[in-house]
């Protein structure tokens, strides 16, 4: 690993969060745990340097793929994963042609997360595009 991670987690079940949470600050991350899109998008308007934002799919009144459309739209470079324990093959599909540079399936084990985190981070650093 490159280091801590600063990574942005959405979901609306809060034990799930609370949980994905701890698990990440354990191993020495640093996370905002948010349970709705509109709360996460307002703080990455003020914090937009994360590492990597990561939501639910399926959340009420704004979901995983409005989060990933209004994140491309204002942090352009902002790396998404979505989770789900539900995706079909073409959920998958839209998410990814939407930007998502992941699709992890529920349940999933935090070295997953961080592995696709830590590449993120990366290729970001490779690129010039990650403070």
């Amino acid at each position: 690993m490159s280091g801590p991670l600063k990574i942005v987690l959405i979901d609306d079940d809060q034990g799930v969060l609370r949980a994905l949470g701890l698990v990440l600050q354990t191993l020495g991350h640093q996370t905002a745990l948010f349970t709705s899109g509109s709360e996460a998008l307002s703080y990455l308007t003020h914090n937009p340097t994360v590492d990597i934002v990561v939501s639910d799919l399926r959340m009420p009144i704004m979901d995983g793929a409005e989060v990933l459309r209004q994140i491309r739209h204002r942090h352009h470079t902002i790396p998404v994963v979505i989770m789900s324990g539900h995706a079909t093959p073409n959920d998958r599909a839209t998410l990814i042609a939407l930007g998502a540079r992941g699709v992890l399936s529920k349940p999933f084990s935090p070295q997953e997360l961080l592995t696709l985190a830590d590449n993120e981070k990366r290729n970001g650093e490779a690129r010039g595009k990650v403070a």
